[in-house]
């Protein structure tokens, strides 16, 4: 099945999440619920996301292995990922995993709204979701994150994954995957001052990655949480 044709049940959910995503091969653990999105936060396709029909894929204890990653290399946590798919097309809507501890330093995702007016002031823009699969799953796309990009999966607390069309300073839309860290050691800053930034603000990282080519396109701690 492609991303064009209705889930029309729990296990065509299952199937449907792990090939995006590749995390069926993590955990045997793995259930499938219709819910409605609430509380979207992915800029730009918040309006459209909010209140739709859609499959929630849940991938339980997860520890998370990479092909790039030191043999034998551990995850710091254990972690659910939850994936949500379009009930109509089987598109991703995206990836969440959330962590259950307590971190004061650990801020929520900015909403929709807000994410959206900080990155189009730097110029960028999600389109949309991309009519095609991708080629890299999400777990491919973590991967390059870790050989390519800043900040490390293993260590952050939260991950967040999106598949969607991307532009940025007015170049053509491409298909990307975001993947956000959350909740990683705070990334130092030159300078005098540089420890006075909150930590808060520096213990996350988005990079948005070519699906085509695999490139890491750039990586950057915005959005801001508030």
């Amino acid at each position: 099945m492609t991303e064009d044709h209705p889930v029309a049940n729990e296990a065509e959910a299952v199937a449907q999440a792990s090939r995006l995503t590749d995390l069926h091969t993590l955990t045997q653990k793995i259930t499938a619920r219709q819910v409605v999105v609430r509380d979207d936060r992915t800029p730009f396709l918040w309006k459209q996301f909010e209140g739709k029909p859609c499959w929630q894929v849940d991938f339980e204890t997860v520890s998370l292995r990479l092909a790039s990653a030191i043999p034998g290399f551990r995850d710091t946590y254990v972690r659910t990922f939850s994936v949500r798919l379009d009930v109509t097309t089987g598109q991703l809507l995206g990836v969440t995993s959330l962590f259950e501890g307590q971190d004061p330093d650990l801020r929520p995702q900015p909403s929709g709204a807000e994410a959206e007016s900080q990155l189009s002031g730097q110029e960028e823009i999600y389109h949309g979701l991309p009519s095609h699969p991708p080629r890299l799953t999400f777990l491919a796309a973590l991967d390059t994150e870790l050989t390519k990009g800043i900040g490390s999966p293993f260590l952050a607390k939260e991950i967040y994954g999106s598949y969607v069309m991307h532009s940025r300073s007015g170049a053509e839309p491409r298909a990307v995957w975001v993947i956000t860290l959350n909740g990683l050691p705070p990334m130092p800053v030159d300078g005098p001052f540089g420890n006075t930034v909150p930590v808060w603000q520096r213990n996350h990282m988005r990079n948005v990655i070519d699906d085509a080519t695999g490139t890491n396109l750039f990586a950057t701690n915005s959005p801001q949480p508030k």
